[in-house]
């Protein structure tokens, strides 16, 4: 759904205004749609306004450690 494509965009740029680098995941999963998947994440707004034209439908990454500041334990 074209609407849903454009929340998912505003919310990615909403999280890299905030400094929060993002990368693109499919829809379903956690696979990175990247070439280096994590490793690629960016608070560069022209790259992540292309990927979402790129990849509309994707769901947001976001790597963990220090570089986001967000640490997970499994």
């Amino acid at each position: 759904n074209m609407q849903d494509d454009k929340k998912m965009l505003s919310a990615a740029l909403g999280l890299i205004r905030k400094g929060i680098p993002v990368f693109p995941i499919q829809r379903k999963g956690k696979k990175p749609l990247t070439k280096n998947g994590f490793k690629d994440a960016t608070t560069d707004e022209e790259v992540v306004q292309a990927w979402w034209k790129k990849w509309p439908q994707a769901n947001i990454g976001i790597p963990t450690g220090e570089i986001s500041g967000f640490f997970v334990f499994d």
